[in-house]
């Protein structure tokens, strides 16, 4: 069960000239707007009498910087949200100014609460005072509370709203009003509020029953905020990892980790109810030196599962740090050369969890633009972290998004191509993607240090890691 809590500072002016004024002035902040206009439009007519260049595209130009850049003035910085319960208060909320004539009197401000949790079991919302001034009563109103309720310092916390289900941005609106007595004397006195949103039970813990829903609640994972990312359990085959999951730049909750599915001392039975397959699978013992000798052996390589490990170099507990690799008929749950050709596109099944799948990925020559064009779930992935989704190199940004200290948490597994390789030097991830010119390929996605490549194909024998993205 986790907690978040706020704690929101209400000034009482006594002695000030208006009632209830809340929050902070926009008059500066227009003046500086309009300062800033004014400092562009001076700024043209200077220019314009040293370049005949300029005209009055030119000052539009300068007119719309400038009211951009007033925009970014007035407007509210948000809060996000995180894995854990998540609360934020509107902007310029966390300090309240209500201002009182002297001699007492009554006021009245409100304020705006943004709440949610990935937790299906949903979220209690409360309010509690937790600094209090003599002579100033305070009345809360909101959520669940229907009519104004008095607020006492060390009274138990009001509850403001419980719900039963995992929710995003939702918002609950508080009405405070405060009575100030004869006796306060002019100055500036303190309330302090605490509102507090607690998980109604224990998070989702496997990545099978992990909802789109609780994907929605989640920050956006960049890389640095960790208390985006949750753990959730696979406990298929009799055996339990654990895998970081983060919902990513393009809204998608995708593993943090590669797929560490499989045994290296039995095979392993998997079923519809916990994996991403339409009946029963058993997957193979994992090993590290499959047969090659006759075209039978290749042909086995082509088109039955694959589990290639433990990988060499690997150095976590079991020797999972670099999860497992796996051929393409593995990962796809069994899709040989002829029960998948080169025609049919995309793979319906994976060893993915169930209601989790396998990224898709393509490259396809354009012959009326002459150039190669890249799609699927790897490419979209690479735009949202700023790249084009097209292979890139040293220097451009969103490399470094791959990696593992970015967003990606990559980890550089190598692969398995007649033997292990590239470990510690490249990362490279299978799509669910058939290649469409020749079944002997499919697609993948691949990265390293200084360059990543969101679309490529190799064999379909090649033992890769997995990835797998929320349905």
């Amino acid at each position: 069960m986790e907690t978040q809590t706020l704690t929101q500072t209400i000034n009482i002016i006594i002695g000030g000239d208006g009632l209830a004024s809340t929050g902070i002035s926009l008059l500066p902040l227009l003046a500086t707007a309009l300062a800033l206009i004014a400092s562009s439009i001076f700024s043209w007519r200077y220019l314009s009498r040293r370049s005949h260049k300029l005209n009055f595209r030119g000052m539009g130009s300068f007119f719309l910087l400038a009211l951009f850049t007033a925009s970014l003035t007035l407007s509210p910085l948000s809060s996000s949200i995180s894995a854990a319960p998540t609360l934020s208060i509107g902007a310029n909320q966390e300090a309240l100014t209500v201002t009182v004539p002297e001699g007492g009197g009554t006021a009245s401000t409100t304020t705006t609460l943004t709440t949610g949790t990935a937790n299906e079991g949903g979220y209690t919302l409360t309010a509690a005072l937790t600094a209090a001034e003599p002579g100033i009563s305070i009345k809360l109103k909101g959520g669940d509370i229907a009519t104004s309720t008095v607020l006492g310092a060390g009274d138990p916390a009001l509850t403001l709203k419980t719900t039963e289900t995992a929710t995003s941005n939702d918002t609950t609106e508080v009405t405070l009003d405060f009575t100030i007595d004869s006796t306060v004397t002019a100055g500036k006195k303190d309330l302090k509020l605490a509102y507090a949103i607690t998980d109604n039970g224990a998070t989702s813990a496997t990545m099978q029953s992990f909802t789109p829903q609780q994907c929605d609640a989640l920050a956006t994972y960049t890389g640095s905020n960790e208390e985006a990312v949750i753990e959730l359990t696979d406990s298929r085959g009799g055996t339990t990892q654990t895998y970081q999951v983060a919902k990513l730049a393009d809204g998608n909750c995708w593993m943090l980790q590669n797929l560490k599915l499989g045994s290296t001392t039995s095979t392993m039975t998997l079923t519809p109810s916990d994996t991403n397959i339409a009946s029963n699978l058993t997957l193979p013992q994992i090993t590290d030196n499959p047969p090659m000798d006759t075209q039978e052996d290749e042909d086995n390589l082509f088109d039955t599962p694959f589990v290639y490990g433990p990988i060499p170099g690997d150095t976590g507990s079991g020797a999972t740090n670099y999860g497992y690799l796996y051929n393409w008929s593995a990962a796809t749950a069994g899709e040989s050369r002829t029960s998948h050709t080169e025609e049919d596109g995309d793979a319906p099944y994976s060893i993915c969890p169930a209601n989790w799948r396998l990224p898709t990925a393509s490259q396809i020559w354009d012959d009326d633009e002459g150039e190669d064009v890249y799609s699927g779930d790897f490419s979209d992935l690479d735009i949202a972290f700023g790249g084009t989704g097209a292979p890139a190199y040293s220097g451009e940004p969103n490399i470094a998004q791959w990696q593992y200290n970015g967003a990606f948490k990559g980890v550089f597994s190598g692969l398995w191509v007649g033997e292990f390789g590239y470990q510690g030097v490249y990362g490279v991830f299978w799509a669910a993607s058939a290649h469409p010119d020749s079944a002997d390929y499919a697609f993948f996605a691949g990265f390293g240090a200084v360059e990543v490549h969101p679309a490529a194909y190799n064999v379909r024998y090649a033992g890769f890691s997995v990835r797998c993205l929320l349905q």
